[in-house]
């Protein structure tokens, strides 16, 4: 009995000490930090560039454990798998953007120029 004892103690320890790994540090909400909208002056005004960059600042990241990403942007709602590779983070196999320095950082091209947003993780 006390060898069977020993045993279960042993597993119970080694389930603690592998969920008290180092965690993923993608995982978790992450919130805008910074937008950066530069538009082509001839084809915006100012007040669109601060319009897209006022909905911007609302987006919101979820990236769970089983590395689901939910990306809530104005109202709408796209969720796919995530990867990261050197740096580099992917949804569902394409591009994404960059994790460096605990920050999240995409960049969109449009037609009128482009939009980064740096997102940080809520703590």
């Amino acid at each position: 009995m006390k060898t069977s004892h020993l045993l279960v103690a042993m597993i119970f320890v080694c389930c603690l000490s592998s969920c008290n790994g180092r965690q993923d540090p993608l995982l978790g909400r992450w919130s805008v930090e910074k937008v950066n909208v530069e538009f082509n002056e001839d084809r915006a005004t100012p007040e669109m560039v601060r319009q897209v960059g006022a909905l911007e600042k609302d987006n919101l990241l979820q990236i769970d454990a089983d590395s689901l990403l939910t990306l809530v942007s104005d109202g709408d709602t796209l969720q796919g798998v995530c990867s990261l590779r050197g740096g580099q983070l992917f949804l569902d196999g394409k591009p994404l953007g960059t994790f460096r320095q605990g920050r999240i950082r995409t960049v969109a091209t449009t037609p009128l120029g482009t939009v980064e947003v740096l997102y940080r993780k809520e703590r």
